[in-house]
């Protein structure tokens, strides 16, 4: 598999020190099962850090620091990749679905695009997005990022194409409209940490309906 779009090395070592939120550590962890380069990448990091520790001079923790320690390993981050099972869903995807993708229920947006709210976190909202193919978004900007790795397929806009494992990261400046590739279903795995900007009175309407 030949994945051209990385996250990039600040994800990397946030993901590896554990600084990620739970969003962008299921992405991450989502990404890592397709991408033996940024594996590598994050265990280089994860040594690193070990390193440091070891020569780090200790001091006191302040109060509250053990609990939210602890509080912190019930967040389901996967730091060590695990192969996608033979149906081709990502394993840290699959507690996020209850099974795997082909069990989906998704929530239809007209006759090409559906989608699945995975969950909602501190404004940053994780989706599954699915476009036949062909199928269009519409044009729009973003308030904040968007964060879109594909599972399935591929598509095409302005800034390039993207394949499985592949990841777009997209901000305020960036205007497109991705269009889903021939062949089979675009499914995509995506966070924003705030709503799309449409263009057009219609597909602002149906953005805010459907909580994009």
């Amino acid at each position: 598999m030949n994945i051209l779009h990385h996250p990039g090395e600040d994800m990397i070592l946030a993901y590896a020190s554990g600084a990620s939120g739970e969003a962008i550590s299921l992405l991450m962890a989502t990404h890592l099962t397709f991408c033996p380069q940024c594996r590598r990448a994050v265990a280089r990091a994860e040594s690193l850090g070990g390193a440091v520790l070891e020569t780090a001079v200790p001091v006191t923790m302040g109060e509250g620091a053990l609990a939210a320690t602890l509080a912190r390993l019930d967040t389901p981050v996967s730091a060590t990749p695990v192969p996608q099972p033979q149906d081709g869903t990502p394993a840290p995807l699959r507690p996020y679905l209850g099974g795997s993708l082909s069990s989906v229920r998704w929530r239809s947006m007209g006759a090409s695009l559906a989608f699945v709210p995975l969950f909602r976190r501190d404004g940053v909202s994780v989706k599954l997005l699915k476009g036949v193919p062909g199928a269009d978004t519409g044009l729009h900007s973003h308030l904040g990022k968007e964060f879109t790795l594909v599972l399935q397929g591929g598509f095409s806009d302005a800034t390039g194409s993207y394949a499985p494992g592949d990841v777009q990261i997209a901000d305020t400046d960036v205007w497109h409209s991705p269009k889903a590739d021939t062949g089979e279903d675009c499914i995509n795995l995506s966070v924003t940490t705030a709503p799309l900007r449409f263009k057009g009175l219609v597909p602002t309407i149906a953005g805010k309906l459907f909580g994009f």
